[in-house]
């Protein structure tokens, strides 16, 4: 699954989606996830703190995202965003 990628209006909306996700997953299950790459360092303290309800986390593979302009506000036409595909484990 693919949470927001975007933080100007829902701040917290991917780790509130983990921690759904690892409430719905059998125990020893696997959750693969989305997260934008600046965001790498603040997953691997929370699992490192156990706070979002994995036994473990790690990235598979880093890519480029090519998001096209879909809002008003944004002024590119398209932007490529580093991307982290995320296997958590329950």
């Amino acid at each position: 699954m693919n949470p927001p990628f975007g933080t100007k209006n829902n701040a917290g909306a991917d780790l509130r989606f983990l921690q759904y996700a690892a409430k719905l997953a059998r125990s020893g299950g696997h959750v693969y996830s989305l997260h934008k790459s600046s965001t790498r360092s603040f997953f691997e303290k929370k699992l490192s703190k156990c706070e979002i309800g994995y036994q473990s986390g790690k990235v598979l593979a880093q890519v480029h995202f090519d998001l096209p302009k879909c809002y008003k506000f944004h002024k590119e036409k398209s932007v490529d965003v580093n991307v982290d595909f995320w296997e958590f484990v329950v």
